[in-house]
């Protein structure tokens, strides 16, 4: 058993998530760690399926933090850039319901 001692605490990090119609991209910041996913459930500017999306941001997300980070929040980004209404594409859901909370 580890004692409260042998515990290094987690570092606090927070994310940006870049979805495009086949990938999605999330970067970590401090620790500048990325990884990127191909997709299906984003198309025409929206989510298309929910569940496939909550998983694969929690799936993406889990794999890059691993044991010592701790991913609070996202910044959530498209291609099309800042004129897009991010709750009208569902994307601001499916990332609460993954458990994160959404920074912009």
């Amino acid at each position: 058993m580890y004692s409260q001692e042998d515990m290094k605490p987690k570092q606090q990090e927070v994310g940006d998530l870049f979805v495009t119609d086949s990938i999605m991209t999330v970067k970590l910041l401090p620790s500048r760690k990325s990884a990127s996913k191909p997709i299906r459930w984003f198309q025409a500017g929206a989510v298309t399926d929910p569940r496939a999306a909550t998983r694969d941001i929690a799936e993406l997300i889990g794999r890059l933090q691993g044991q010592q980070r701790v991913v609070r929040g996202l910044t959530l980004m498209t291609e099309r850039g800042t004129e897009i209404d991010l709750e009208g594409t569902g994307l601001a859901k499916v990332v609460a319901l993954a458990g994160f909370e959404v920074l912009n």
